[in-house]
């Protein structure tokens, strides 16, 4: 696996720097010597210039490898580009059966929607794909450009799930009030959306705002009671606070998903603090059956046993 990165590793900087001979030799002599088929078809396809041969070589290559998403996506680019625009569809609607979060299958996909004049069906493939990655800026374009000729509505709840996504891809990358300030926008779409309140609470959470990170986590909870991450989230919070709301928090927590790993610990940790021993160790037990090289959990419990039970 390590010298088959290194070849492609290769062949991508031959590409990068526009050296199509240099990697036509990489993949003749060293890709095709690992057996690597599926791969040594696609990169074949990648350096050809004749579309009828790139689209053989992707074919190939899929028949290697039935599950080379990859190369549906680009057979999917060559197909349109021969006028075969069923064929591409058929190709992206794979794509999309091998991994539904790939936005730019979805792109691609609505494109070819947009060549055949489906102008619905390319914009709610455009949507999906910006929902999946709010800053892709070719469907964003492709989008507008599909606008710009078409006159149309958006699908009336697009802007409350972007916003929402923005939103959580604004907290993955620690920009927390902009974050913010996309859920708040989302909130005028539809005031009653769990997951906006969730996320804004994890926002305020992570600017120290404990406040209405609170409000926030409660919110999503009276809206769905079986918010289980909630439950949770609230209880970190206010852990140390507020230890016996807290704990009713985790209860909570471990009812609604008995697999709640976290939320065990954190349970057993206040009962620890409560003098709750007994209780305790058998909630790191639990941790333990479940996750048997839980080192935390164990390390809980031969402190609880070792300093404080053997006290009492």
């Amino acid at each position: 696996m390590k010298e088959k990165n290194k070849v492609i590793k290769k062949i991508l900087n031959s590409l990068n720097a526009n050296d199509l001979e240099y990697a036509r030799k990489i993949i003749e002599r060293d890709l095709k010597r690992l057996n690597c088929d599926d791969e040594y078809y696609f990169y074949l396809a990648l350096i050809s210039e004749d579309m009828k041969e790139k689209k053989e070589l992707y074919t190939k290559a899929i028949e290697a490898n039935s599950e080379f998403l990859d190369a549906y996506i680009n057979r999917g680019l060559v197909n349109n580009e021969l006028g075969e625009y069923e064929a591409s569809i058929k190709d992206y609607d794979r794509a999309i059966g091998l991994d539904r979060k790939c936005a730019l299958a979805f792109n691609n996909r609505g494109y070819t929607k947009y060549l055949q004049g489906d102008y619905e069906g390319a914009l709610k493939d455009y949507n999906k794909a910006i929902i999946l990655n709010p800053k892709f800026q070719m469907a964003l374009d492709n989008k507008a450009l599909l606008f710009s000729k078409v006159c149309m509505e958006d699908d009336k709840d697009f802007s409350e799930k972007f916003y929402l996504s923005l939103g959580i891809k604004e907290i993955n990358d620690g920009h927390f009030l902009e974050a913010i300030r996309n859920f708040d926008e989302s909130l005028k779409y539809n005031k009653e959306n769990e997951l906006v309140y969730f996320y804004k609470g994890i926002a305020y959470h992570s600017i120290g705002n404990d406040k209405e990170a609170y409000d926030n986590y409660t919110t999503a909870i009276k809206l769905n009671k079986n918010m289980t991450d909630a439950y949770f989230n609230r209880g970190q919070l206010i852990f140390k606070t507020n230890p016996k709301e807290a704990l009713d928090d985790f209860v909570t927590a471990v009812a609604l998903d008995p697999k709640f790993i976290d939320a065990y610990y954190s349970i057993a940790a206040i009962q620890k603090e409560l003098g709750h021993y007994d209780a305790a160790i058998k909630n790191l037990d639990k941790i333990i059956e479940l996750e048997p090289h839980a080192v935390n959990a164990k390390a809980l419990k031969k402190l609880i046993v070792t300093k404080y039970m053997k006290t009492e």
